[in-house]
């Protein structure tokens, strides 16, 4: 496996931003490698991944590429007071690597995105505005923000989460997961596949069952959506860790 560090500039952001690329050894002249798009945490960044989890193992082994992008503490949206990661992960980004990285394949089938806790609900964001970008969405412990209790911040004092969605109500807005699937399932003919998992022991478990509740609602077979929940695992790497490779293998089954 081979491990780049890049840091790029980015119009979008209008400022340089890293990422780290993992590519299978040997790859062929003519080979196309599906790409795994990852986002972090809340809290972390484009090396996350590559500490706490065993993720380094898959490009061999499943001859694919991986970038783990950064997108700070943003939950990879197009923030209402802040930058437009949301953009940049879902338009931006790809078509530059996809120039840098001939091998990348570019069909949307090759390509899925995932990510874990904020990064979850990310993937779940960008995967949905961006249905014509990518195939599939692996989303980890990943709730919808608009469920999210909201406390109006004292005068002056602006909070991550005004940051992020401004001071309103975000529940039917792009900022909602359950808002993005039902606009996706009315009226896009795209539409990514979704697996979304949570332990059984995670404090925001009832934030997941809520966008559980909604797929299973919507009932549409284009998302081919699978729920998944590990009993006794929590808001935890080794959860994680087991998710990512589990996604690998439903993305192995036939819709």
């Amino acid at each position: 496996m081979i491990s780049v560090k890049l840091n790029i500039f980015s119009n979008v952001l209008s400022m340089n931003n890293d990422c780290r690329v993992l590519i299978p050894d040997g790859v062929q002249a003519e080979e196309k490698l599906p790409v795994l798009w990852l986002c972090h945490g809340g809290s972390g960044d484009e090396n996350e991944w590559m500490y706490y989890s065993t993720v380094a193992e898959l490009p061999d082994k499943e001859r694919i590429a991986i970038v783990i992008v950064n997108a700070n503490d943003s939950c990879f949206t197009d923030m209402a007071y802040g930058l437009k990661y949301a953009t940049y992960l879902g338009k931006e980004l790809p078509e530059t690597l996809y120039r840098m990285f001939p091998h990348f394949s570019t069909d949307r089938k090759d390509n899925w995105i995932s990510g874990l806790s904020n990064g979850g609900y990310g993937c779940l964001l960008i995967g949905l505005s961006y249905p014509e970008r990518f195939g599939a969405i692996g989303a980890f412990s990943a709730g919808d923000k608009a469920d999210a209790k909201f406390v109006k911040a004292e005068p002056g004092v602006v909070t991550p989460r005004i940051r992020m969605f401004g001071q309103e109500d975000i529940k039917d807005t792009p900022y909602s997961i359950r808002y993005l699937a039902r606009k996706v399932s009315e009226e896009r003919e795209l539409k990514p596949r979704i697996y979304h998992a949570c332990g059984s022991e995670d404090p925001w478990l009832d934030l997941n069952l809520l966008v559980k509740q909604t797929m299973e609602e919507l009932n549409d077979p284009a998302f081919d959506y699978v729920y998944d929940q590990i009993e006794g695992l929590a808001h935890e790497w080794k959860f994680w860790d087991e998710e990512i490779r589990r996604f690998l293998v439903y993305l192995k089954k036939e819709s």
